[in-house]
């Protein structure tokens, strides 16, 4: 009678993947928070407009290619690009350079420079509470006008020239209530001050 012999299956464990360690990694660097600053995010909008702090975020704590950071935050790829050379111009941002060996072409990584990106602001901080400063004088000196349809606010002196017509569409301009612009301001400035006395 043969006996049956029960055979011992290996388990092999697969590697993890080139791309599955590579998010793993992403993940652990993503632990690090950006700065949820307002004026950060002035000063990025500033420097690379509305999608400025967006994309910055993005790369933070990560090295990115423009098309993967395209990708992620539904930004057309050019537009990305403009916005990484002009963070890059700021110092805000660096890239590592590596040759594809298939094409030839460079491949850039990006990623956000903290100290530098954090140097810059605080350098910044005074400049950008002037500007506010200046804003909210003006908000608060200047009367405004505006029409129903959406166009910019007119000061009064444009208003009276146009015999209180829309410059724009011709409608009817009427007193502009702009205390919520005030109130934003001001918040915004006291926020500022109160950053620049505790650094």
């Amino acid at each position: 009678m043969a006996k049956k012999v029960a055979k011992k299956t290996k388990i092999v464990k697969k590697a993890p993947k080139k791309k599955e360690k590579a998010e793993k990694k992403r993940q652990k660097e993503v632990e690090l928070k950006f700065p949820d600053d307002p004026a950060l995010m002035e000063l990025l909008d500033q420097i690379a407009g509305g999608h400025g702090y967006k994309v910055a975020k993005t790369i933070f704590g990560v090295e990115l290619t423009d098309e993967e950071v395209a990708k992620r935050t539904g930004i057309h790829l050019n537009l990305v690009r403009r916005i990484l050379y002009d963070l890059y111009d700021n110092r805000v941002v660096s890239y590592r350079r590596v040759r594809d060996e298939r094409s030839g072409w460079y491949i850039y990584y990006w990623k956000v420079e903290p100290e530098r990106a954090l140097d810059y602001i605080n350098a910044n901080k005074h400049l950008l509470l002037q500007k506010l400063e200046e804003q909210l004088e003006r908000e608060k000196s200047i009367m405004y006008f505006s029409c129903n349809n959406g166009d910019p606010k007119v000061p009064f002196d444009l208003a009276a020239e146009n015999d209180f017509k829309c410059p724009k569409c011709g409608g009817r301009l009427e007193a502009y209530d702009n205390s919520s612009v005030l109130t934003s301001l001001e918040r915004r400035v006291q926020a500022l001050r109160q950053q620049l006395v505790g650094s």
